[in-house]
């Protein structure tokens, strides 16, 4: 049987388990090893029947309950397959069988995509770093998606550490006892413990942080917040310490509302669809979006839109006009238009719409559809982060070569303004510019300013902007200290904006490149970078770090505001490249994709051609090539020609605007996705070797 299973007869191999179940109803290694191909056929209703069957037979054996714990996974009850998972833990003693970890990777994959971010990163870790597991890289997979992800804020990028005791305290002991269960994953009864602590020391730090831990690892996310938000009343916790906490009990749960914007929806049925699209094209407070835009908010079973307009706060700017951070177009909502259906009459629907802008929505809608009559549809919770984002329209390709400057000016104007003046539920409804003569709401006030700190799309844009923010709050500025070496590794990634790297050396100003790459901290990977191309690399360590300037110029292309700022930096690592004598295949590969958006065809094959000369004795490099090419549409993935080069601007709208990334469009055109889309993921310049 097992000679059919590594040869992938699997359906055999389950009839000839069936046979031994038959004969020998309680061989429970039948079971364990049925239920594995069951997960492999993705025969879910039977896995779970097996699953029921081994537990009745062995109510604790883990194999059975990760089976139960996996059943519960693929019917989406993420609550019981993680409390399933825990007590497969717990009965596992020292040893974890590589199922289990397989399945509590699957699981931070299901917990990630549902915003449970505390509990994803724990059962991911818990796989990557279990001692003989081979099988981790859905694991790393989901961790690298968390920590990379500039939409991930990164006060979520990290677990909070258990908080020692006072060492005077006469229960001292029965803590230890408690954690010392939580770090060997027997978190049931961990909990029960610090249950027992919390009556007899009530709100005490250290053992509300061993609470928060078990209601981490149980998924329990509604618990981690309410337990985040005890520890940040916690006086004789530090201020900054307590605004930490209370900014990350808005992050812990997916329903967590202290910092979103409510958002509304409008639809309105209608005879027909045609007169109303001739007036929204004749309007200029509506700029009509592209053909992609409309497949974006396709429901299930239901139709796209026949078209869709972004609704702006100003008219489309007339061909001369000069595009300037005061006259440039920013959408309030999408408007789209459905055709009439068998069932279902033509009918006008807006989406997007916070609450507040509905009255200025309304008075542009009365204006092309005088007779219409508006019903309010679903209300949600969009983030502040997105609202306070300008989403751009209205832009003429004329002045796509002044967008990434003025979009640049627009975000420094705006952002600030709209976080100070928008109403938060953590701050009991009112804005931060409302609040701050309320000493009452001091610490609710730096706890939203923390909370920014950590959005790294929006802090990357304007490295002023907490510093701005701490004044219209009345908070302290945040300042910068300088730490040595051996400090680094000790700071958590929410407080490495937090640091000056001037005073380190070569070998630790990569380490925090590298790590601010890794968990998208844009503004101390640029600090790091500048201190880096400052630093003197080459005489050191008899050349050792001589290569390390291109890692700095290439973080600084890659996050750079400006595409001209991109091409800057670029030519000068090329040139560093050169007199250095290393290699240039990274940022010719890199130079790709800045090329095409920036239009210039004639340098898109040219750099290409250069590729091309260089290296097309490395196979790395030429995979990599068409790789990319690929991806633009440009050829075929088996290498043959798809379209010519100078095709491909020609898909992207020149109405986009919105801020230019190396690795990702310009186009702010349509509502971004609250789920974060494309932008969500940073791109990472490629070296040969890299996966």
């Amino acid at each position: 049987m097992l000679k059919m299973i590594d040869g992938g007869q699997l359906v055999p191999a389950l009839d000839r388990l069936s046979a031994i179940l038959e004969e020998h109803p309680d061989a429970a290694w039948a079971l364990a090893i049925r239920g594995r191909l069951f997960m492999d056929l993705r025969e879910y209703t039977s896995l779970e029947e097996n699953a029921e069957r081994f537990r009745r037979l062995q109510p604790s054996n883990p194999l059975a309950l990760t089976q139960s714990a996996a059943a519960a996974l693929f019917r989406q009850d993420l609550s019981a397959a993680t409390e399933l998972i825990l007590e497969a833990l717990t009965e596992s003693g020292q040893t974890v069988d590589s199922f289990v970890l397989d399945v509590a990777s699957l699981l931070s994959y299901a917990l990630a995509g549902n915003g449970i971010l505390l509990t994803s990163r724990v059962y991911a870790t818990l796989a990557l770093v279990s001692t003989g597991y081979e099988d981790s890289r859905m694991a790393a997979n989901v961790l690298q998606q968390i920590n990379g992800d500039p939409s991930v804020n990164q006060l979520a990028k990290a677990v909070p550490n258990l908080i020692p005791p006072p060492e005077s305290a006469d229960w001292v002991e029965r803590y230890d006892e408690a954690a010392l269960l939580l770090s060997n994953n027997k978190v049931a009864l961990a909990q029960t413990k610090f249950e027992s602590l919390q009556r007899s020391a009530p709100l005490q730090p250290a053992v509300l942080s061993g609470l928060l831990n078990c209601a981490i690892w149980r998924g329990d996310h509604v618990a981690q917040s309410e337990l985040l938000v005890k520890l940040s009343q916690c006086e004789e916790l530090d201020f900054d310490e307590r605004a930490r906490f209370l900014a990350l009990a808005q992050i812990a749960s997916p329903d967590a509302d202290g910092m979103t914007v409510e958002h509304t929806e409008l639809m309105a049925d209608v005879d027909s669809i045609d007169e109303y699209q001739m007036a929204l094209i004749a309007n200029p407070r509506f700029e009509e979006l592209p053909a992609d835009a409309l497949e974006s908010v396709k429901r299930e079973g239901d139709v796209a839109p026949r078209s869709a307009f972004q609704i702006l706060d100003r008219a489309v700017l007339d061909e001369g006009e000069t595009l300037t951070a005061d006259n440039i177009p920013v959408g309030l909502a999408a408007l789209f238009l459905f055709g009439r259906e068998t069932d279902r009459s033509a009918r006008l629907q807006v989406l997007g719409l916070p609450v507040a802008k509905r009255p200025q929505v309304q008075e542009l809608l009365d204006e092309v559809a005088p007779n219409v009559n508006w019903t309010e549809g679903e209300k949600g919770q969009l983030p502040l982060a997105m609202i306070a984002t300008p989403q751009i329209g209205g832009i003429r390709p004329e002045h796509q070569k002044d967008l990434d400057a003025v979009v640049k000016e627009l975000i420094r104007q705006r952002v600030p303004e709209t976080l100070s003046t928008t109403p938060v539920k953590l701050l009991g409804d009112v804005s931060l510019k409302d609040a701050a003569s309320d000493d009452s709401k001091k610490l609710q006030r730096a706890a939203m300013v923390r909370f920014i700190e950590g959005e790294d799309s929006l802090v990357a844009r304007d490295e002023e902007l907490i510093n701005r923010l701490c004044e219209l709050g009345n908070l302290p500025q945040v300042e910068r200290k300088k730490i040595t070496g051996d400090e680094l590794e000790e700071i958590p990634g929410s407080d490495l904006d937090r640091i000056d790297p001037s005073g380190l050396d070569p070998e630790n100003l990569i380490y925090l490149i590298q790590r601010a790459q890794q968990i998208s901290a844009t503004s101390i990977g640029r600090r790091a970078s500048i201190a880096l191309l400052e630093a003197d690399t080459e005489s050191v360590d008899d050349g050792r770090f001589i290569g390390a300037k291109i890692i700095a110029y290439s973080f600084l292309m890659q996050r750079a505001t400006e595409s001209d700022e991109a091409v800057d930096y670029l030519d000068k690592a090329k040139v560093y490249a050169e007199e250095h004598k290393l290699s240039d295949a990274s940022l010719l590969l890199a130079e790709l994709g800045l090329r095409l958006r920036r239009q210039e065809i004639d340098l898109f094959q040219n750099t290409v051609q250069a590729i091309v000369q260089k290296h097309s004795d490395n196979p790395e490099v030429m995979g990599r090539l068409q790789q990319i090419l690929a991806q633009l549409g440009l050829i075929n993935p088996d290498g043959t020609p798809r379209q010519a080069p100078g095709m491909g601007p020609a898909s992207q709208d020149p109405a986009g605007g919105g801020l230019w990334t190396p690795d990702g469009d310009s186009g702010g055109s349509a509502p971004a996705s609250p789920a974060g889309g494309e932008a969500s993921g940073g791109g990472k310049l490629w070296v040969p070797g890299m996966d």
